[in-house]
């Protein structure tokens, strides 16, 4: 028996049957050849959501006709029958572990980039400027022929998806792709049956799904990705969503519902819900277009938590749930929840590493990977997929409990190696916990360290030794084969006259003190930490915040989308002050005097000043235990100052990567 019954209840889809209510949302595999077919790489990664324990996985992002509408260049395709037996492979891994297969269908539309498509011409609902990134395209309005000519490239992609073996297709009619686009009073200008009223609007919707249908049979479902809402000046709203719902209804199988529409840059911090979005922000619209559709509706964004969707589901809000980040956080999510493991399940942070590397066309360079600060198994689904685990048989002493020593530990012992992890102080979590009380935050402890913490404790392997510091003659008394130092960093203190003041704090230690902070504060350094730790007083604790950085760049080194996140809240605390190119001087008992690029000077009272200049890698100190005559790993910010998901990556491989006898 599960803990969550309704979440692990069949659900009917047409002439399917999920398993349970959880799927996987449209999720690229960034595994793609210059001609749009799946590698063994993307077969990999999706046979591992398949794994997990998902009802249905959703290849996603699928070119329905790259000549007219293709995005970034190196995408799946669907527009040419060569596309299908790397697809076959695809499904075929998929329903191996008793899940069913879909694919996303996208058209860009006007979001086209103009370098990909045939001609240099960018498609629309309305001529004008389109505009792509840093740069301003012009657009051709559709005509009928060209309209015909995209919904039959639809249902033969379809018609091809069927015949690799997909179980039903996701057409992608949100988020400010083509079809959204005719939906959009803000794209969509005509004033032909394409334009004008919702009828209009609504009218190639179903168009692609009678298409589909014809080419398909009425036994293939048809599930259609819509936006609930645009959220944006001229958008389609929800009146316009729940009208087009119940049109496709009557065509349709299934209805997933999301949110907003690239015409704004800032959409992706709702449409992938940041973290200072509840979880499950956008379910209301999926539960509000429910109460019109007899088919069923899914929900999308920031859902991880098992016992949330159980709630939802329970409560008939909506029928199903997908799920993308907490999957890549931790793939085994659905079988952990449902086998009663769910305390085991690593929660994403949404701090929207994962997407923001690739996030074109406003990140300058595409990464083509990205790293997720909870899974250093992220990105290297057919190594872990295929892994034969090393087996050692090694003492291996741990030095530090962050997270690169908690990981070092845990990777060494899956390995079989008798390790030993000892941290100074009274807990573990290293520098993250100096960072898990902001409000926004609150899964980093309870989903991530805490979890880790439980399987270190539980494990055979571990022998865990808090108030324990490192000693030479510690190392010497337990004669480890190998040694991972881990220890971290410190405060960088800036040499500023009144830096030792009484009202001075630094960041790394404001937890303890956070009650006993005046009502006016200022934080002396700008970067990702600052600005979070910032927020988190405005925001949630009344405090009167003003924030000094002496570059023209606030949090510089975020992930682009938690950085476009970050800066709207910030700007949307009234008691939150920025200011950018100005350079404390001295600190005095009531405030922080500056000077600004054009040498004014300033004053800003404050009963307590917070030192966020960011931190001083313990390199000597570690680099110190090689003189030991033990084979060493130096890893975290002792090698080098980073985020978290260097810390992670790195010391979970050095510990499963250890050097065997």
């Amino acid at each position: 028996m599960t803990s969550f019954p309704h979440l692990f209840s069949p659900l009917k889809v047409g002439s399917l049957t999920f398993k349970n209510r959880i799927i996987s949302a449209p999720m690229g595999a960034g595994a793609i050849t210059a001609e749009g077919w799946f590698t063994a790489e993307a077969s990999d990664f999706y046979e591992l959501l398949a794994k997990g324990g998902v009802a249905s996985v959703c290849i996603g992002e699928t070119l329905v006709d790259a000549a007219t509408g293709n995005n970034h260049g190196r995408v799946a395709r669907l527009d040419n029958p060569s596309t299908i037996p790397s697809l076959y492979r695809c499904t075929d891994a998929i329903h191996r572990h008793g899940a069913l297969a879909s694919i996303e269908l996208v058209h860009p539309g006007q979001r086209s980039d103009p370098i990909f498509n045939k001609d240099g011409v960018v498609y629309g609902p309305s001529s004008g400027q389109c505009h792509y990134g840093d740069g301003f395209n012009t657009i051709v309005q559709m005509d009928e022929a060209m309209i015909e000519h995209v919904v039959e490239a639809y249902g033969t992609a379809a018609e091809m998806a069927m015949t690799a073996g997909c179980d039903f297709v996701t057409v992608h009619g949100g988020h400010g792709w083509l079809l959204n686009q005719f939906l959009s009073p803000a794209n969509n200008k005509r004033s032909d049956r394409f334009g004008g009223s919702i009828e209009n609007r609504c009218r190639i919707f179903l168009m692609v799904a009678e298409r589909i249908r014809a080419k398909c049979g009425p036994d293939f479902p048809i599930d259609f990705r819509i936006s609930g809402d645009d959220f944006m000046e001229e958008g389609a709203t929800l009146e316009d969503t729940v009208y087009l719902a119940k049109a496709l209804s009557t065509i349709i199988d299934l209805l997933h519902v999301s949110a907003t529409s690239f015409h704004s840059r800032k959409a992706s911090i709702r449409m992938f819900p940041s973290m200072f979005y509840p979880p499950g922000v956008n379910a209301f619209l999926a539960a509000e277009i429910k109460k019109h559709v007899p088919i069923p509706v899914v929900t999308v964004g920031g859902f991880s938590d098992p016992a949330l969707m159980e709630e939802l589901i329970a409560a008939n809000g909506v029928d199903a749930i997908a799920i993308a980040r907490g999957l890549l956080a931790d793939p085994m999510l659905p079988e952990k929840a449902r086998s009663g493991q769910a305390g085991d399940i690593i929660g994403c942070m949404r701090c929207n590493n994962c997407m923001s590397a690739n996030f074109v066309p406003y990140v300058k360079y595409a990464m083509g990977i990205s790293h997720c600060p909870v899974n250093p198994w992220f990105g290297l689904s057919s190594e872990y997929l295929h892994r034969q685990i090393p087996r050692g048989n090694q003492r291996v002493l741990v030095v530090g409990g962050g997270p690169a020593g908690m990981e070092a530990a845990l990777g060494a012992a899956e390995c079989g190696h008798r390790v030993i992890l000892c941290e100074k102080s009274g807990s573990l979590g290293g520098m993250l916990r100096f960072a898990w009380h902001a409000k926004f935050k609150h899964g980093l402890k309870e989903r991530f360290v805490d979890v880790l913490a439980r399987r270190i404790e539980s494990h055979d392997n571990i022998e865990l030794r808090l108030n324990t510091e490192v000693t030479p003659q510690l190392v010497q008394e337990i004669a480890p084969d190998a040694l991972i130092v881990c220890i971290g960093a410190q405060p960088m203190i800036p040499p500023i006259p009144g830096i030792n003041n009484a009202n001075v704090l630094h960041i790394t230690g404001l937890q303890q003190e956070r009650s006993q902070l005046g009502k006016k504060i200022v934080i002396i350094g700008g970067g990702l930490t600052g600005c979070e730790e910032g927020l988190d007083l405005a925001k949630y604790h009344g405090k009167d915040v003003t924030i000094l950085e002496m570059s023209d760049t606030l949090a510089a080194g975020a992930p682009y989308i938690h950085y476009l996140a970050l800066v709207t809240e910030l700007e949307q605390q009234e008691n939150l002050h920025i200011r950018k190119n100005e350079k404390a001087t001295s600190i005095g008992a009531k405030g922080v005097h500056t000077v600004d690029a054009a040498g004014a000077e300033h004053f800003y009272e404050a009963g307590h000043i917070i030192v966020a200049t960011g931190l001083k890698s313990l390199k000597e100190e570690a680099e110190a235990f090689r003189r030991l005559g033990i084979p060493v790993s130096i890893v975290g910010d002792c090698h080098e100052v980073a985020q978290m998901n260097e810390a992670v990556l790195h010391g979970y491989f050095a510990g499963y990567h250890l050097q065997r006898l």
